[in-house]
């Protein structure tokens, strides 16, 4: 089986985009990466792990297109996740000069796409509840107590929509 089969598999065994990038950057993180200090180790096949980093690099940077932010929070997390893949590998010492500069190609487009889409997007605020039914904490910041539902997803650790208490996650407008 080759490469392109294994990331098509895991696209279709990942349709969300979202939850694709977060499978291909364990992936990465398994092929000479560590997340603790974003930086590369030494493997037994530093070649092989090269070149895998840099198609999963390139299977992320695909997907990126696909991914609808909800929010500016959002696309700014996802940068602080990918920059630290995307530098680490430019630290790389096997790749050549044309492999350097196409993966920082790919990274400019990336950051680019995901800044510009993010950038139009609200905020994600903190909203503190005091026992109150989640209708009425959707009027009171949106003036639309039909929102009720996009809190109760960006909350769904929450014990009852009925009777909210503590911090909630929402969008700014």
């Amino acid at each position: 089986m080759d490469l392109n089969t294994i990331f098509e598999n895991i696209s279709n065994v990942y349709p969300d985009p979202i939850q694709r990038i977060s499978i291909l950057q364990k992936m990465f993180s398994t092929c000479g990466y560590d997340s603790s200090t974003q930086s590369l180790t030494a493997t037994d096949d530093d070649q092989s792990n090269s070149v895998l980093r840099i198609y999963i690099l390139a299977y992320i940077a695909n997907t990126i297109p696909y991914i609808t932010f909800t929010s500016s929070s959002d696309a700014l997390i996802l940068v602080s996740q990918l920059k630290p893949l995307f530098e680490a590998s430019f630290n790389d010492q096997l790749l050549n000069s044309d492999i350097f500069s196409w993966l920082n190609r790919i990274y400019q487009k990336s950051i680019a796409d995901i800044s510009s889409r993010g950038s139009q997007l609200p905020q994600i605020n903190s909203f503190y509840s005091d026992m109150m039914p989640l209708p009425v904490i959707a009027q009171y910041l949106y003036q639309d107590g039909s929102r009720t539902s996009e809190i109760l997803l960006r909350n769904n650790d929450m014990d009852h929509p009925l009777f909210c208490n503590g911090m909630l996650e929402v969008l700014a407008q």
